[in-house]
């Protein structure tokens, strides 16, 4: 994942990690690191639902809180903060049209492979997936499993915050194909992989708007606008 822009924070954030959404349960606060697309990256969440993320070496992130979701980045010392939420659903359509991107439009298949493996030291089991991409192609993949009341909560804590971006009808598609008891993802072929995690609830100031938020949608609108003139 790249964090140039907002615009690319946005066009990106769906590569970090499947696109199957949970349904929002009371969920602990923790921090993850994972390598997404060959990319160390950072995820933290609240108990009350806040999410961030970042890619490691970079200052850019992204915030979702409130129900809102916020691109963060640093220009000089000036911290700019955009509400992206109006975007995300459009967005999504045109990062999913991607042809190398792995996000699955459905998951026809789910197969219990009766393996195990461990993934950042955690136990999970082993399912070969059948998906059709967003091209129409349909292939098999892997993906590791597990009941971990972490790695579930993560799962979970990012995935709702992507609610506006992967549409509600896709999200719930996707994740009645998920096995019920093993909700949280260790690893999804060589995309993502989870290399760490804490259930330590992170500090409350990773989770503050650093200035009062621009609307990006407000924005385009207004050059449009300029452009017509």
């Amino acid at each position: 994942m790249r964090m140039p822009s907002p615009i690319h924070s946005l066009i990106y954030c769906p590569v970090l990690l499947a696109a199957w959404l949970l349904p929002p349960p009371a969920l602990a606060g923790g921090a993850a690191h994972v390598r997404a697309g060959g990319e160390a990256t950072q995820l933290a969440w609240q108990t009350k639902g806040a999410v961030r993320l970042s890619q490691a070496s970079k200052p850019d992130y992204l915030l979702v809180r409130d129900g809102k979701a916020y691109s963060v980045s640093v220009r000089g010392n000036t911290p700019v903060v955009m509400e992206v939420g109006g975007l995300l659903q459009g967005l999504g359509a045109l990062a999913q049209s991607r042809p190398n991107q792995y996000l699955p439009d459905r998951v026809d298949q789910v197969k219990d492979m009766r393996k195990t493996e461990t993934v950042a030291g955690i136990l999970g089991h082993v399912y070969q997936l059948t998906v059709t991409d967003t091209q129409g192609k349909t292939h098999p993949t892997d993906a590791v499993l597990t009941d971990d009341p972490r790695v579930v909560d993560m799962t979970t804590s990012y995935l709702d915050s992507m609610r506006l971006l992967l549409g509600q009808a896709k999200t719930q598609q996707l994740t009645g194909s998920l096995p019920a008891r093993r909700r949280g993802i260790l690893r999804l072929g060589n995309d993502f992989v989870l290399t760490s995690i804490s259930g330590q609830e992170p500090a409350a100031d990773q989770f503050v708007l650093p200035a009062q938020p621009v609307s990006l949608q407000n924005l385009l609108q207004g050059l449009q606008g300029l452009q017509k003139q």
